[in-house]
């Protein structure tokens, strides 16, 4: 397990890859974002988009997915705030998109000194294009005594 003062600061870690079919992002983007250039292949061409793209909701939810699966063995206590979410390119359909984070800042808790939080950078790459950034804080629990 790790803990608050032991995760490693600053070095990027794989988190695995995705890749999304027209179906999932219009199917997405009905529940929760339904604007026209997500949910319609005529729409979208009309669109600045040009094409059917997903929405950057669905975007975060699957690198976030993703990273938390990675840091299954750290001892997050709770989420505590999404802090940045920039969208600089559209992700499309059918096309594989790369996730890495990295553990940016460590702080304790003033008030509890059985954790703190910790925040990461994520990043979408679609190969050697940024596609998004993303940043996540946890608390984390510190070691036990």
């Amino acid at each position: 397990m790790q803990y608050l003062h032991t995760l490693p600061l600053g070095a990027w870690f794989p988190c695995g890859t995705f890749r999304l079919t027209a179906g999932e992002i219009i199917a997405f983007a009905a529940l929760y974002d339904p604007q026209p250039f997500h949910l319609d292949h005529e729409a979208a061409a009309h669109s600045y988009f040009g094409r059917l793209c997903a929405s950057g909701l669905h975007t975060q939810g699957m690198a976030i997915g993703l990273m938390v699966r990675r840091i299954a063995d750290v001892a997050v206590v709770a989420g505590y705030k999404l802090h940045e979410a920039r969208f600089l390119v559209p992700t499309w359909p059918d096309t594989t998109y790369t996730v890495r984070a990295r553990w940016t800042e460590i702080s304790p808790s003033p008030a509890n000194p059985a954790r703190g939080r910790a925040a990461l950078e994520i990043e979408v790459t679609e190969g050697t294009t940024e596609v998004a950034r993303l940043g996540v804080t946890y608390v984390v629990a510190t070691r036990p005594a």
